[in-house]
């Protein structure tokens, strides 16, 4: 890890990014230099499943317009580089000040570092292991790479967007269960046109209160 922000952060994470398979670390952009992180051992939550903690978290009034668990929203079928639209946000967020500090995982993929970092932003909603199982379904179905970490909150790439109306509110619905707090943390989002946003979005920030 870094003792602090780096320059050229995100020249940087592209280039340990493209050598990830041949060192068998993963790179994550921080927002500042972290001590808490606690590394373990293990299969990162690999018996974990993103579906059945999605079932576990709904409710009849989770997501309108479903009133039951509408099962994991499709793979997208449009798939453009993920490594190359993983670059692309890791170049915003450094730019934008967001996470400018790196480190490196011993990981073979991203979705696995909140498990073993026992990283601790979304504690007051789920455990690492939950999270780590959801993003490596998101990895699987919408090309989702874990870019960097922020102050409780989490950068993604997608380099499938969904296409589909109903598959977007799906996966609306996925997101809210992961993390509610993002859609209460910006006054001007629009619960009945998220989804439509999905449609778009190249980036997914997530943030636990």
């Amino acid at each position: 890890m870094s003792d602090g922000p780096v320059t050229d952060a995100a020249d940087w994470w592209k280039r340990l990014y493209a050598r990830r398979r041949e060192t068998g670390l993963y790179p994550l952009l921080l927002e500042y230099p972290d001590d808490s992180f606690e590394p373990v051992g293990g299969g990162y939550g690999a018996d974990e499943d993103a579906g059945s903690y999605f079932r576990g978290e709904w409710t009849d009034d989770s997501w309108p317009p479903f009133k039951e668990w509408p099962g994991l929203a499709p793979p997208a079928a449009v798939v453009t580089d993920p490594d190359v639209c993983a670059g692309e946000v890791a170049t915003a967020v450094a730019r934008d000040g967001r996470a400018r500090c790196l480190a490196l995982v011993q990981v073979a993929r991203g979705a696995d570092t909140p498990a073993a970092l026992s990283w601790s932003g979304m504690t007051n909603h789920m455990t690492a292991r939950e999270l780590s199982a959801v993003l490596r379904s998101w990895e699987d179905r919408f090309g989702a790479r874990v870019v960097g970490f922020g102050h409780g909150s989490l950068y993604l790439s997608v380099a499938a967007q969904p296409t589909d109306p109903r598959q977007a509110r799906v996966l609306a619905a996925e997101h809210y269960l992961s993390c509610p707090d993002v859609f209460y943390e910006d006054p001007d989002l629009d619960w009945s046109t998220y989804h439509e946003e999905l449609m778009h979005r190249r980036e997914w920030r997530f943030w636990w209160d």
